[in-house]
């Protein structure tokens, strides 16, 4: 019997893992059902429920996590300075439902958010890029937007719908 080498583990599994399970713990149970997708990765890395009154209400936020051992390297006066893929960028814009980028400072255990259709809906100029030829947009996620027990702009968010608009546009309603 031949012995082949044994598929080996890459740090990327292990950081995407460890920001799961950090996104996952920092939600406040009383307000929050956190759902991990499963299956192959569109874009959607889990699901997290809103509950209010001690009832589910149909209100939820999909996430994209991505973690990082050393964010500091990102870090642009008030925000992070973060590639993100205009494929994932547009999945998210397509979803009635808030989708929110989750970036994980592994080390400090700290998640930091970004909702991406408010981002473009206050950055209108950022749509024409996605029919460019470019890969990435650098998008900006806020020092301050941080998920806490403080979670009521998260809770809001939550309750968003969004719809297409002319010329590619998006709106809140």
């Amino acid at each position: 019997i031949i012995m082949a080498s044994a598929p080996k583990d890459c740090n990327q599994r292990i950081i995407g893992s460890k920001a799961r399970g950090i996104v996952h713990y920092k939600f406040p149970k009383e307000h929050w059902e956190y759902h991990e997708c499963t299956g192959t990765d569109h874009g959607t890395d889990c699901i997290i429920e809103l509950i209010e009154n001690e009832e589910f209400i149909n209100k939820k936020i999909e996430g994209q996590i991505k973690g990082c051992n050393c964010p500091q390297k990102m870090k642009r006066e008030n925000a992070f300075s973060f590639p993100m893929e205009v494929k994932t960028i547009k999945y998210g814009l397509g979803s009635s439902s808030a989708f929110i980028l989750f970036y994980v400072d592994i080390g400090n255990e700290i998640v930091y958010y970004l909702p991406i259709q408010d981002y473009f809906i206050a950055n209108p100029n950022l749509f024409e890029l996605l029919n460019s030829d470019q890969k990435t947009i650098n998008v900006h996620i806020p020092l301050d937007n941080v998920v806490s027990e403080d979670d009521f702009d998260l809770r809001q968010i939550a309750k968003s719908v969004y719809v297409d608009g002319p010329a590619s546009s998006l709106r809140k309603v």
